[in-house]
Order: structure tokens, then sequence, then C-alpha cells
């Protein structure tokens, strides 16, 4: 038993060290040799938990896919408007990747090498669309946003444009002007989709993003 839960926490140092080193360069750049000096284990250390980079990096975007999708399935099981779900929602995505360096590994890793992982590359934004649809479909019923949207387009659009903000916000500030910048995104599309009592309650729509 003391053998497995060392052999677990090596493994475990090899992908937090491995979320640093790909956080901070592209798939390309980074080198095993990095991540071994980042973790600081042996070389076997390293092959017995990964065949090699691409596994490793893998494992990685599955992290991340999956810090994803735990946000998102518990927003959708909570007692909350859907509009304002998906609202908190952009807010802890953005707060991970401002604090956690294995998703932003894993956002850098499926965008930027996306070519590389074409097996998995696009899963995480398929999962995450789907939640969105959900919550986009719980607010048209509840009167927040109007009828005349179609929720998966809507859904595909909004994470569109919420990866777009993030890298814009990675460019400019290294994060530090992510908040605002999804405000700013909230306020331009909900002129577009929100209904008429919804947009009136701005305020506390903008409140969703700071508490």
């Amino acid at each position: 038993m003391a053998k497995q839960a060392r052999a677990r926490a090596t493994r475990e140092l090899i992908v937090q060290a491995a979320g640093v080193v790909f956080s901070g360069q592209t798939y390309a750049q980074a080198t095993l040799a990095d991540v071994i000096s980042e973790a600081d284990v042996t070389q076997g250390a390293f092959y017995f938990h990964f065949p090699s980079k691409k596994a490793l990096a893998l494992e990685i975007i599955d992290r991340q896919h999956d810090s994803f999708i735990t946000a998102g399935q518990s927003l959708l099981e909570k007692e909350m408007r859907g509009l304002h779900a998906m609202i908190v929602l952009s807010r802890e995505l953005a707060l991970q990747m401002t604090t956690n360096p294995l998703v932003r590994a894993g956002l850098r890793l499926s965008t930027e090498s996306a070519d590389v992982f074409v097996e998995t590359a696009s899963k995480p934004y398929e999962d995450w669309i789907r939640t969105s649809e959900a919550l986009i479909r719980r607010a048209v019923l509840e009167g927040d946003i109007t009828p005349d949207q179609d929720p998966g387009r809507l859904a595909a659009y909004v994470i569109a444009t919420f990866t777009g903000v993030q890298s814009l916000s990675q460019a400019r500030t290294q994060w530090a002007d992510i908040l605002d910048r999804l405000e700013e995104m909230w306020i331009f599309l909900l002129a577009g989709i929100a209904s008429s009592d919804e947009r009136a309650q701005m305020p506390e729509i903008r409140a969703l993003l700071r508490d």
C-alpha cells in the first residue's frame, strides 16, 4: 500500500509539473527534460507512469476537461436561473485559468496544438457547448432569454466568444483583466439575447461576476 501511495504521489507530481511546463510553452517547445526537471524525478520514474510526451499531454487535457465539466454539472444541478448559471460558469472557468496551471496547460494544448490532439482536442468544447445549451434552454423557459434564439447555435457562439475574450485577455494582460472583459462580453451578448425584464437586472447580473 505504501508503495502504491508513493507511485500515485509521483504520478501526480509529474502531472502538476507538466501543467507548469505546458502552460508556459507550446507543445512543440516543451521537452520531457523540462517536465522531469520541474518535477524533480528521474527519467525512469517518468517513463514508469507515461510512455511519451503525448500521453502526458493527453492526461493534462483530460484533467482540464474534467474540471470544466465538473463546474458545469454542479451548476446544472443547482436551483439557479439558467442565464445566471451561465454567467457564474464563465466566471468560474476564468478563475480556474488564472489560478490553475493544469487548466491553462490543457487549454493551450487544445487550442495551439489541436492538430496534434485531433482525437481529443474538440471534446472539452463539445461537452462545454452541451452544458451551455442545457442552461440556455432553461433560461428560455424561465423567460430570461428571448424564445427566438436557437439554443445550440447560441451555446456555440457563447463558447466561441468566451474563448476569444480569454485569449485576448491572456495576450494583453495575462488574464489580469479577465473579469472586466467578461463583464463587457455579457453586456454585449445580453443586449441581443436577453428579455427586457432580464436586461433591467443588469446590476445584479454584473454582481454575479464579482461575488
